[in-house]
């Protein structure tokens, strides 16, 4: 409960304060964790070194305390996606790469929208919304109670989030059907049985199936979703991906979606969230150990 308050009482408070003082904030807070020597100091470091070991040592190293800047940025941030007034938002979005995804002729097609741990993908939950009726999974929280508010506070701007059970993944084939939007996260380490091998930034990481399906039992277009934090406010880039998307085999799909997600974070290395555990495998030896 204490921690529950601790949480919504900062995020309120950060949402009264201009953006970049909230991101100085931020880079602050990165410095401390890697400084603290934290888990996610130690899965971001790991992290940086399996996808780029080509990189001189200290050129990973400043990577992987930017990356960690980057990532409670995040954090800090949440104050003005969860309570800033929609136009305040808007003004952020300084530009939108390959917004032509939503005025082509779709016939009644959805658009599935891929959406990885890269930049402030919280602030896709406004733009995707207003564009159109918008579904995203959403996953469980950690502490206790503060499920509803995170849910409440995303669904201000008119999506509708659903859990990822077997009802909501109906919830989310019936609104592509429809030809509305549908946002997923395509980088979660997905559960044994739930994902294949695949090639990402080099190396095998399992990776779920769950868009290749969707795109499978409907005519969705895919699309690949990023927030890139700039200076003043966010660019959203809009990536049509390669038709091997939509390839049966879900290997060949997974590659296509990684390969998609690697060009995105090649834009911004450090914006990606390296501190989650992407190469790990269920029930595998524990290489973040």
């Amino acid at each position: 409960v204490i921690a529950y308050w601790l949480v919504m009482a900062s995020i309120r408070v950060l949402s009264w304060l201009p953006l970049g003082l909230v991101r100085w904030l931020g880079r602050r807070l990165g410095e401390l964790i890697w400084l603290g020597r934290t888990r996610m100091q130690r899965s971001t470091r790991r992290n940086v070194e399996l996808a780029y070991p080509q990189v001189h040592g200290m050129e990973r190293r400043r990577l992987a305390i930017e990356s960690l800047r980057q990532t409670a940025t995040i954090y800090m941030e949440s104050g003005m996606v969860w309570h800033w007034p929609n136009p305040k938002i808007d003004g952020c979005l300084l530009k939108v790469h390959g917004s032509g995804v939503f005025g082509e002729d779709r016939r009644g097609k959805g658009i599935l929208m891929l959406v990885p741990h890269f930049g402030n993908w919280e602030v896709l939950s406004y733009y995707f919304a207003s564009k159109g009726p918008l579904t995203a999974l959403y996953e469980n929280r950690q502490i206790q109670g503060i499920e509803d508010q995170v849910n409440a506070a995303r669904e201000r701007h008119g999506g509708r989030l659903v859990p990822a059970t077997r009802a909501g993944l109906r919830t989310l084939l019936l609104a592509l059907r429809r030809g509305e939007l549908v946002a997923v996260l395509p980088d979660q380490v997905p559960a044994r049985g739930n994902g294949v091998m695949a090639n990402f930034m080099g190396r095998d990481a399992l990776t779920g199936t769950l868009s290749s399906r969707l795109l499978q039992k409907t005519e969705a277009r895919a699309c690949l979703a990023t927030a890139l934090r700039v200076p003043g406010g966010f660019e959203v880039w809009l990536d049509v991906l390669e038709e091997a998307v939509y390839d049966p085999d879900p290997v060949v799909a997974a590659n296509a979606i990684n390969a998609a997600i690697e060009l995105a974070i090649a834009r911004a290395p450090a914006q990606y969230q390296w501190e989650y555990k992407r190469f790990r495998i269920p029930g595998g030896p524990d290489i973040y150990d």
